[in-house]
């Protein structure tokens, strides 16, 4: 199991690791005044490291780097072809760095010595702010609350509930709650579950998640953080599988609401088990509905998060070149991982929180530990333990930067099984449309009812 990571010498945090989870204080206008000096405004540290290998933050991603011609709907192609290979983590050097992996990372290398490793590249802080978000930073700090139990928040505004996190289930809900852009966007993705010789077929889904414009401003649907639906379109046997999400931030006084269409019986039903650890469809038993996204939906009811500490990870990030065109599904499905040749590792802090499974709840992970990027709030690794506290499955979040809506995220994400020697990988659209983003304002809510998933499951 994980040990306890010594926060990093010289931070200007002061981490309350031994904080109960379900407490509701603000913190202090001492630390709220933080922000925008030596915090950035999402809180995370604003100076460098000493050794020079993580570098001050300047207000992210560069927009005069943005390709000459690029378009919106156009691939992202990577702004940084400059930026060469600086070190290779591999089977014959992993002990040396492990003090900087995820025991999930770690254990890859040493389950495929042969063939999987990590290009670390030069750290680029490229998740931004913008005025919208330095002005939810600056109320959520003072005013931001846990509600009872730590189901939910309350009394904020926008994203990032907790810039300046007391606790482990603030940073868990600043990673539910983080800024994406308050759009818009449908991802036309392909998903694989390759078996154990690297074979591999293709499932589709389009994915289609609109960030609420009422979001904390008044009004009936004010607590939903956005709706979501997801439509399997490929292999013919899953297809017309459709969910529909109103994901909200006070779960206590508003739980989260899914519906599901029954293509069967053509029919639009509650699916109030769609969520923890119920199986994806296209999944092949790798992978549970709390792990879209890094990790989602009631964070609180079954697990206690407790921070662990912060430190200093290689973690996915910067991933252009994964998702291009050129690279085709052969070339990046392989036996047992994805191929290396495409990823992009860099050096990042990381809060670091555990989840422990609350007695009397039932959950296929007795622990998970989730490695938090300080800039973004963006899951990078997520372990997952069994319930003898063996590591079981590990999470790989390959973050990019979608200019056009402002926006740190993930694309494509991957759940390594360290024992059936599979792996599943969703959100890939090399051989796919690439993401649009869109504002349809108020009006775009419609899209997103009972009566329209029923529509959308009679076409």
């Amino acid at each position: 199991m994980l040990n306890r990571v010594t926060v990093i010498a010289g931070s200007s945090l002061l981490l309350s690791c031994f904080v109960a989870s379900t407490a509701v204080a603000k913190v202090s206008e001492e630390k709220a005044a933080q922000l925008g000096k030596n915090l950035t405004w999402s809180g995370a540290e604003k100076a460098g490291n000493a050794e020079g290998t993580i570098p001050a933050y300047t207000g992210g991603f560069d927009k005069s780097l943005i390709p000459s011609g690029w378009k919106s709907g156009m691939p992202y192609t990577n702004p940084f072809p400059e930026d060469k290979v600086l070190v290779t983590i591999n089977a014959s050097n992993v002990d040396q760095h492990k003090d900087k992996l995820a025991p999930g990372t770690v254990a890859m290398i040493k389950t495929y010595p042969d063939t999987y490793y990590l290009n670390v590249y030069k750290t680029r802080r490229t998740a931004g702010t913008t005025e919208a978000t330095i002005a939810d930073s600056q109320f959520n700090a003072r005013n931001a609350e846990l509600v009872k139990g730590g189901a939910g928040v309350q009394n904020m505004h926008g994203s990032t509930p907790f810039p300046v996190p007391n606790n482990g289930v603030e940073v868990v809900w600043n990673h539910v709650v983080r800024w994406r852009g308050g759009m818009r966007v449908i991802q036309d993705e392909a998903t694989f579950a390759p078996q154990v010789d690297g074979s591999f077929s293709k499932a589709t889904r389009t994915v289609n998640l609109f960030f609420n414009p009422e979001f904390k401003k008044g009004g009936p649907r004010d607590d939903i953080i956005f709706f979501y639906t997801s439509k399997v379109n490929s292999p013919s046997r899953l297809s017309g599988e459709i969910i529909l999400l109103h994901e909200t931030a006070n779960q206590s006084d508003h739980p989260r609401i899914v519906w599901k269409y029954y293509t069967g019986q053509r029919r639009v039903r509650r699916a109030p088990d769609q969520g923890h650890d119920s199986p994806s469809a296209d999944a092949d038993g790798l992978f549970v509905s709390d792990q879209v996204d890094g990790i989602n939906g009631a964070i609180n009811q079954r697990y206690e998060w407790e921070i662990i500490g912060k430190q200093e990870m290689y973690i996915p990030y910067n991933n252009f070149d994964m998702n291009q065109p050129e690279v085709k599904y052969d070339d990046l499905i392989k036996k047992g991982h994805l191929n290396p040749k495409w990823s992009r590792w860099e050096l990042h802090r990381v809060w670091v929180v555990k989840g422990q499974l609350k007695d009397g709840e039932r959950h296929i992970y007795g622990s998970r530990v989730l490695f938090i990027d300080e800039d973004s709030w963006q899951v990078g690794v997520h372990d997952m333990y069994d319930m003898k506290g063996n590591l079981w499955r590990t999470m790989d979040m390959f973050a990019t930067v979608f200019w056009d809506a402002d926006i740190s995220w993930v694309q494509a994400y991957t759940t390594y099984d360290l024992l059936a020697k599979r792996y599943y990988v969703r959100g890939l659209v090399n051989e796919e449309k690439p993401y649009t983003f869109d504002q349809p304002g108020l009006a775009g809510m419609k899209g997103y009812t009972p009566a329209a998933l029923r529509r959308m499951g009679r076409r």
